[in-house]
């Protein structure tokens, strides 16, 4: 397999962060003239990082006859997704531009981890409804992934009003209230995207146990679990804050060992591939 070319990489990851300086420059100077030329100029430079990201997606893929993403390239994925919905947040809420260079500044991190170099699996044979479970499965974790970083986002800016000191760079960012309603609202997609996946694993997926796959399933439903909860909560009791906030990064943590320590082990010590 040929490996995707190092210079567009670091291509991608200067636009990726270049994209994330601007938009911060927008939402710092917000009220200046030059904050909408700032903006626009930070979503071009965005879209190129998108444009190129995928063109070394695609780089790592063309050679091979089957949806087999490597730990790295899977992170990958998940950093163009999240850099896709960061500049669709901008573009619909100019006030998130401030979060927006937040998860930019975590796609630029992703994007850089595509060239691992060429890597064989003994990989099983695909089909059309297990591409369509990895899909899932990439995306809500790619929205869980935005409102993981909402959240620590919101816990900071908590932080920092509550004992009354400088903002500083969290100046950037919209209110409390309005983190928190993004918050949610990235949980909620996402929770409804993780339960087609695991309704869909456990329908087209064959025999778990045999493909070292029943420790992440065990963990993915824990997190399923988690989410689920803080939802009922924040529909019963009005959760928010920094309740929410933990809740959020728990079943964020659930989610990073089910699917990245499962890919881990299967890599790197079984020499095996699942999605």
């Amino acid at each position: 397999m040929d490996r995707p070319c190092p210079v567009l990489v670091i291509v991608v990851f200067v636009c990726y962060l270049a994209c994330a300086v601007w938009l911060a420059s927008s939402a710092y100077r917000a009220g200046s003239d030059s904050a909408h030329g700032q903006r626009v100029a930070g979503m071009s430079l965005g879209a190129t990082a998108l444009v190129l990201h995928a063109t070394v997606l695609w780089q790592a893929w063309d050679t091979r006859p089957d949806t087999a993403f490597t730990l790295a390239e899977t992170a990958s994925v998940i950093g163009w997704l999240v850099g896709a919905i960061a500049l669709g947040l901008t573009w619909r809420r100019p006030r998130f531009a401030g979060v927006s260079a937040i998860l930019l500044t975590v796609a630029s991190i992703v994007a850089a981890l595509t060239d691992e170099g060429a890597r064989s699996f003994a990989v099983g044979r695909y089909s059309w409804e297990i591409t369509a479970h990895i899909a899932l499965s990439i995306t809500a974790y790619a929205l869980l992934t935005v409102a993981a970083a909402l959240a620590i986002a919101l816990a900071r800016l908590d932080h920092r009003l509550r004992k009354r000191q400088p903002l500083r760079w969290l100046g950037t960012l919209p209110s409390v209230e309005a983190l928190d309603a993004g918050m949610f609202q990235a949980v909620g997609a996402g929770f409804a995207l993780l339960t087609l996946a695991l309704f869909s694993g456990f329908v087209f997926v064959d025999n778990l146990f045999a493909q070292h796959l029943i420790h992440k399933t065990v963990l993915s439903c824990l997190a399923w679990v988690v989410f689920a909860l803080l939802l009922l909560g924040r529909w019963r009791f009005g959760w928010r804050g920094r309740t929410a906030v933990r809740w959020v990064l728990s079943g964020f943590a659930l989610l990073v060992l089910a699917y990245f320590g499962a890919k881990l082990v299967l890599e790197s010590i079984l020499g095996r591939h699942w999605g």
